[in-house]
């Protein structure tokens, strides 16, 4: 059967030689039951590092068999038939190391998700713009410039982001020029949107597998804060199980085969959004990725034997031998 090989955010100081400890409990737990899922297959389930990595060598320095429930020898990267691009702690800090990882995994692996192609166009958020010209319901996205300028020197609400983030680390909602002033001679590197008041309302985040829908929570930012438009939970934000109307699947679809037609695969993905007076309006495409949220939802043991299952068809694809050895 296939070995596969998962990317962890660990959590090191916790890990001890028969456990591997993630981070983000909220969201990484999930990668447990995915590995269950694998297993049950047959499959032989590794979880690393992505900081061990030794492009060298192609190996890692460190790796957990989770069959074995213990660390071994790390295998090399051309053993393994599927890598699965999961978490990566800090990885924005190091693009051109995590550019390299992807790479790496691309030459000797079978299958990776999420496919490279759709990593290196979904880690800058100037896709929206491309969706937005496809006809996908966006927010006002601006670079920055004089159009920026304006607004803000009539006192406008606009949200800066950096192009590449996660987390929403680095975006702020700016009402004034001075927020120009902590991005100068880094502006290439940030986009400013329209302030949508309806993020107080929730975000309604909903997970995929290809264009199957699977299940879907709604993030609120902090009450005890009115000005936070951030959801995270790191930031005082909350969580609950959603059940999107059909109004709300069929536009994440949509924006789903939109960015399928940019030349990028769709397999593991989440669609964020808000409901506006026009209908739902996109916050985020992540199909790096994606915090999915399966334990949250109650859902965690049966999305792992769905995300396994749906893996199985991507090897089968990728190279039938694999599932006879």
């Amino acid at each position: 059967m296939a070995n596969v090989l998962l990317t962890l955010a660990e959590e090191v100081d916790q890990t001890t030689e028969n456990h591997f400890a993630v981070r983000y409990p909220v969201d990484e737990y999930d990668c447990f039951d995915f590995a269950n899922g694998f297993k049950e297959l047959g499959h032989h389930v590794y979880f690393i590092n992505w900081r061990d990595l030794d492009f060298e060598t192609s190996r890692a320095v460190r790796m957990f068999s989770d069959n074995e429930k213990r660390f071994v020898d790390p295998l090399p990267i051309a053993a393994f038939d599927v890598a699965f691009v999961y978490k990566m702690e800090g990885f924005l800090f190091n693009v051109p190391r995590f550019w390299e990882m992807v790479s790496l995994f691309e030459r000797q692996c079978a299958v990776v998700v999420n496919h490279p192609d759709t990593i290196r166009h979904n880690i800058n958020k100037s896709y929206v713009w491309q969706l937005a010209a496809k006809g996908v319901r966006c927010p006002q996205t601006f670079a920055i410039g004089p159009e920026v300028h304006e607004k803000l020197s009539r006192g406008e609400k606009l949200v800066l982001k950096p192009m590449c983030a996660e987390r929403g680390y680095g975006a702020k909602l700016v009402q004034s020029l001075d927020a120009l002033q902590e991005i100068a001679g880094l502006e290439e590197q940030y986009l400013a949107q329209e302030y949508l008041p309806e993020i107080r309302d929730g975000e309604r985040s909903l997970a995929f597998l290809g264009f199957q829908f699977e299940h879907a929570v709604i993030k609120k930012p902090s009450r005890s804060q009115p000005q936070e438009f951030r959801c995270n939970d790191s930031l005082g934000g909350t969580v609950e199980v959603y059940h999107p109307t059909d109004e709300e699947l069929e536009y994440a679809v949509s924006v789903l085969r939109t960015y399928e037609s940019f030349g990028c695969p769709v397999h593991f993905s989440r669609v964020d959004f808000v409901n506006g007076a026009r209908g739902p309006i996109l916050i985020e495409a992540e199909l790096l990725n994606p915090s999915i949220y399966a334990n949250t939802s109650k859902l965690g043991q049966h999305f792992g034997r769905r995300i396994a299952n749906y893996f199985q068809t991507l090897i089968s694809a990728a190279s039938p031998a694999i599932s006879m050895r």
